[in-house]
C-alpha cells in the first residue's frame, strides 16, 4: 500500500505543481482583506449536481460567514481531472475537489465496498449508510493521505444503455459493454454474462457509433450530456450502483483553517448535502422524462423481482470479496435489517 501511495503523489507531479504555483498568485484558502477564498474542482459541465451542489455552497459559506468565506468553482476539469486534483489537494494547491470515488482507491482498500453491485436497492438505503458509522469509517480511512472527506453528496444511480432489450441476465450474453476501469466492475459484468470492456470515458461515444461497443452503463445526466442516448435505443433502468460523491478537502488547507471557519464550512456543506441530493435526482428525473417526451428511445424500467435476478447471479462476486471488506458488507447488511444471502 506505502508502494501504491507514492506511485499515486508521484504521478502527474508536474500538474500538481502548476496547479500549486497557480494557486499562490490566485490566493487559493488565503487570507485576503479578511476574506478566506476557498476554490473547489470537478469535472463536469455547469448543469450538473456537482456544479450546483457547488454553487448552493458557495452561496450558504458566504451566508453563514457573514461575506468572510468565499468559494471559486472550477467545472469541467479545468483543475485537472480526477487524479490530478487529488494531487493537488495533497500539496494544499486545490482546497477542494468532487472526485470519482474510485479515484481515492489509491489511498484506501475501504472505498471498495460502494463498488458492489445491487448493494443498495433504493437511495434511502444508500443515505443512511452513507450518513451512518460505515460512511464515517471510509471518509476517516483517506485522512493519512492527506485529503478528508466532509460529506457524501450524490450522482445518483448508474443505468445501462444498448440497441437491445435487456429485461434479464441472459440478455447481456455476449453484450460488449464500456466500463470504468475497475476490477470489481469488469468482475460484475462478466459475471452477468456480458463482455467487459474497461475504457476512457472520453472515447464511448464514439465507440458506440463505431460498434466497437453495444452498450455502456452510467447515471442519466452523463447519459444525456454526453450524448450516449442519441446512438443508443434502449435505456435500461438498471440501478446496479448507487454513485456516492465525496466533498474532499485538503488537510494541509484544512489544518490552516480556525475552528470557527472549520464549523461554518461543515455546518454549510451539511447543508448543502441535503439540498444536493434532492437536485441530483431532480436532474435525472428530469431528463428522464425529457427523454420520454422526445420519444426516441425506450425506457425499460425493470421490476424489483428482474433486479434481484441480476443479484442472484453476483452472490459468488459478494461471498470472494466481502471477506476483504472490513466486514463493512456484513454491517451495512444489519444497519438495513437484510440477511446475508452469500
Amino acid at each position: 500500500m506505502k508502494a501504491r501511495k507514492a506511485r499515486f503523489l508521484s504521478t502527474r507531479f508536474c500538474v500538481a505543481c502548476v496547479a500549486l504555483l497557480f494557486a499562490l498568485f490566485s490566493g487559493t484558502c488565503a487570507l485576503a482583506a479578511d476574506t478566506l477564498v476557498l476554490r473547489i474542482g470537478h469535472v463536469v459541465t455547469e448543469t450538473g449536481g456537482e456544479h450546483l451542489g457547488s454553487v448552493k455552497f458557495a452561496e450558504l459559506l458566504k451566508e453563514k460567514s457573514g461575506g468572510t468565506i468565499t468559494l471559486q468553482i472550477f467545472p469541467n476539469g479545468q483543475v485537472g481531472g480526477n487524479r490530478e486534483m487529488i494531487e493537488s489537494l495533497q500539496i494544499g494547491a486545490l482546497d477542494m475537489a468532487l472526485p470519482a470515488l474510485p479515484a481515492l482507491g489509491g489511498f484506501t482498500d475501504k472505498t471498495k465496498v460502494f463498488d458492489l453491485f445491487y448493494l443498495f436497492e433504493n437511495r434511502a438505503q444508500a443515505e443512511k449508510v452513507l450518513d451512518g458509522p460505515v460512511g464515517q469509517e471510509v471518509a476517516a480511512s483517506v485522512e493519512s493521505a492527506g485529503v478528508k472527506i466532509i460529506s457524501w453528496w450524490s450522482q445518483g444511480f448508474r443505468e445501462t444503455t444498448a440497441n437491445r432489450e435487456i429485461h434479464t441476465p441472459d440478455d447481456l450474453k455476449g453484450l460488449k459493454i464500456r466500463v470504468m476501469e475497475n476490477p470489481l466492475h469488469i468482475e460484475a459484468w462478466n459475471m452477468l454474462g456480458a463482455s467487459a470492456i474497461p475504457m476512457a470515458f472520453s472515447e464511448v461515444l464514439t465507440s458506440l457509433q463505431q460498434g466497437v461497443l453495444d452498450a455502456q452503463e452510467n447515471p442519466y445526466q452523463n447519459i444525456v450530456n454526453s450524448g450516449f442516448h442519441t446512438v443508443q435505443k434502449y435505456i435500461i433502468e438498471t440501478d446496479h450502483l448507487y454513485g456516492p460523491l465525496p466533498v474532499v478537502f485538503s488537510k494541509v488547507s484544512w489544518d490552516k483553517l480556525t475552528p470557527e471557519q472549520q464549523k461554518i464550512i461543515l455546518d454549510a456543506v451539511e447543508e448543502t448535502k441535503v439540498w444536493q441530493r434532492e437536485k441530483q435526482e431532480e436532474i435525472n428525473d428530469g431528463l428522464k422524462a425529457d427523454i420520454l417526451k422526445s420519444g426516441k428511445n425506450v425506457i425499460i424500467e425493470l421490476t424489483p423481482e428482474q433486479k434481484q435476478a441480476f443479484r442472484a447471479k453476483l452472490a459468488p462476486l459478494y461471498k470472494k470479496y466481502a471477506p476483504q471488506m472490513n466486514g463493512y458488507v456484513e454491517k451495512i447488511y444489519a444497519e438495513l435489517g437484510r440477511e446475508v444471502d452469500f
